[in-house]
């Protein structure tokens, strides 16, 4: 028998090797890739067997056809080994094994010098063509063709210094003249980066072996971002200063280590200038990020009265809209409330008098889990919300109340709360509940019972098969009721 004929025999066996193969995830791709050249080989190797074979060779035999079917199977060969090697290299132990993210131009250039490689053994062992001879007889051939393409081979030689180098790599954020973008594909002859508009940029490998490139988050370091603002001259910086990081601390796209720091800058025409300098993890999100920080810090101002002036161009009085809530509006609202209905009018005037109405930016933290209660929440607009171990258990709105616990025991604040959206809180000082009011037997048994319902209420959010027991309700209130008492016979 004809040893031709295993050739064939050998690439059929090759591709039911590989469509087993590709029945995984893994090695589907390779299968796609390599299929048109088995096909090919087995139908070239078969050819190549039966011209050689018996009668056929006899009639049909040609040297000439021979050779040129030869060469044939030798480029197709070629072509499949180094598309079966290069896949298990670099998309199978590089990637797969060890998770390594390579760029695109260094496989290709590998794979162009297999080729390359495999096409002069190709023209020296079975052509009997020396490449020196190519080499000395394109001499000038060479030279023309190279000031022809001397941008691209520049372009291509930049890309493959570029990556070698690892100056940068994919997914790094990058600044390179007026551009600045994401690393999403290294090429022949250019890269691409993506902006933050997700615009598509195609810089030339050359402009960036050249220019000065800026990248941010070298090496996957937290980037820092600054921002000024003035404040008057009337804030002290230490207030200043302690707000601002307050405002910071309850943001999670901003770094904890290293810690945000806020530094006095200049005394400026009409406010004293400071510098917030912080750090984050994603420099995609820088633009977000200092939107919600100069937002936050924008809140925080203004609930602790710290004003950002601006200079005054005219002579007319400035006018602003009045921030708080007027006495009769902040009385209304309070008498409705459940916790504080029950006090006396001339008692209810003098408590009045300390109530303060705060606004707070949505996603900011009122109050902490384990603060001092040091106030007393009515919801007056928007909405907040509960949460236990950082997981929602209620949500609360206009009308509602919070804090209650602590205005009458003076415990711990049991749960954080977190705006939901901008949101006018009235605040009144348990301190100055604790010295005005007299509790008596009465008041202390309805504050008791209001405040043992609204804790079942808020138990039954993620109890919602937990049916409210009357005698265990009652003893409950029963037990806040003593604590409410031991708590205002301490009063001085």
């Amino acid at each position: 028998m004809n040893w031709l004929f295993a050739l064939p025999g050998l690439f059929t066996l090759l591709l039911a090797v590989l469509f087993f193969m590709g029945g995984k995830k893994r090695f589907g791709k390779l299968l796609r890739h390599t299929f048109p050249q088995l096909l090919l080989l087995i139908v070239l190797t078969a050819g190549i067997a039966v011209l050689s074979s018996g009668l056929f060779k006899r009639f049909f035999y040609s040297p000439r056809l021979m050779f040129l079917l030869w060469l044939l199977f030798w480029f197709f060969l070629l072509v499949l080994a180094v598309k079966i090697l290069a896949y298990f290299v670099f998309d199978f132990l590089v990637l797969k094994k060890q998770g390594i993210r390579y760029p695109k131009l260094v496989k290709d250039v590998a794979v162009f010098v297999l080729y390359i490689v495999g096409i002069l053994l190709i023209l020296n062992y079975y052509l009997n063509i020396k490449p020196t001879a190519i080499w000395a007889s394109s001499a000038v051939l060479t030279v023309v063709i190279g000031f022809a393409l001397q941008d691209i081979l520049g372009n291509l030689f930049s890309g493959i210094v570029l990556n070698f180098e690892d100056s940068f790599k994919l997914g790094d954020w990058v600044r390179i003249g007026d551009h600045e973008g994401g690393v999403e594909q290294f090429g022949w002859r250019s890269f691409k980066i993506r902006t933050i508009d997700q615009e598509l940029i195609v810089i030339p490998n050359q402009t960036a072996s050249k220019a000065e490139v800026l990248i941010y988050g070298a090496g996957r370091q937290p980037v820092a971002l600054k921002i000024k603002i003035g404040t008057g001259y009337q804030d002290s910086p230490d207030r200043v200063g302690a707000v601002i990081l307050k405002a910071l601390e309850t943001m999670d796209d901003v770094c904890r280590d290293p810690q945000a720091v806020v530094q006095f800058k200049d005394f400026g025409d009409y406010a004293l200038i400071y510098e917030i300098k912080f750090w984050i993890n994603d420099y995609s999100r820088h633009n977000i990020v200092a939107s919600e920080v100069r937002r936050r810090i924008w809140y925080a101002f203004k609930r602790q009265h710290i004003e950002i002036p601006y200079p005054v161009r005219d002579v007319y009085r400035k006018q602003e809209k009045p921030e708080a809530l007027s006495r009769l509006v902040l009385a209304e609202t309070l008498r409705r409330n459940d916790v504080l209905r029950e006090i006396e009018d001339a008692k209810f005037q003098e408590l009045l008098a300390d109530a303060e109405h705060k606004i707070f930016g949505g996603g900011e933290t009122i109050i902490r889990e384990g603060d001092e209660g040091d106030y007393f929440y009515h919801i007056h607009s928007g909405a907040v919300n509960v949460l236990k171990d950082a997981q929602v258990i209620a949500r609360l709105g206009a009308g509602d109340f919070f804090g209650e616990i602590s205005l009458v025991t003076g415990e711990k604040i049991s749960a954080t709360i977190v705006a939901d959206q901008e949101s006018g809180i009235i605040l009144v000082s348990s301190a100055r509940f604790k010295q005005v009011i007299d509790m008596n037997e009465k008041m202390a048994l309805k504050l008791s019972a209001v405040i043992t319902q609204r804790q079942e209420e808020m138990r039954l959010f993620n109890e919602k098969n937990l049916k409210i027991d009357s005698a265990i309700l009652h003893k409950k209130s029963e037990n806040l009721f003593k604590r409410i008492l031991n708590y205002f016979a301490s009063k001085q």
